[in-house]
């Protein structure tokens, strides 16, 4: 009865291990995550900022746009009646970033993925369409709505 227990023992002890050795290497990995806008609002800024805001410990953000230039100063106006810092340091051209692999890469409108430019390269595509179809008139819905699609991403992703 003593050996039974001893190969139990020690299989628990290997399980355990094994589990927390798996566990250990997805703690060590701090996924990326690039958000794309076509950069007329400078909406992917936002959404970069609104996830470091909420789970910086937990993923590194960045943010890239598709047209020619990019105006931000509305979309941090915005951000920081909530109270979240806005930093452009991570928002760039979708260029700056061709060379470079991402875990998470989120397409907040369709025409940031139409503009045929260059992709990163990614583990997981998420569109999202922050324009609902349409053009986006109403800045703080959109940011609302942005705001609403990072707690379902920190959701599904984090808690998984």
């Amino acid at each position: 009865m003593a050996q039974t227990a001893s190969v139990s023992s020690n299989l628990a002890e290997s399980f355990d291990s094994t589990a927390l050795s798996e566990r250990d290497s997805r703690l060590k990995h701090k996924p990326s995550v690039l958000f794309l806008c076509d950069g007329k609002e400078g909406y992917s800024l936002v959404a970069e900022a609104i996830l470091s805001h909420k789970a910086d410990s937990h993923f590194d953000s960045y943010s890239a746009y598709t047209s020619s230039n990019c105006d931000v100063t509305s979309a941090c106006k915005t951000l920081k009646h909530y109270n979240i810092a806005c930093s452009n340091s991570h928002f760039r051209p979708i260029e700056a970033y061709h060379q470079n692999n991402v875990d998470y890469l989120i397409a907040l409108t369709p025409a940031s993925v139409q503009s045929g430019k260059v992709l990163p390269k990614y583990e997981k595509f998420i569109p999202w369409d922050i324009t609902e179809g349409g053009e986006s008139s109403d800045q703080q819905k959109t940011i609302k709505y942005i705001n609403d699609q990072i707690n379902y991403f920190l959701s599904v992703y984090l808690y998984r």
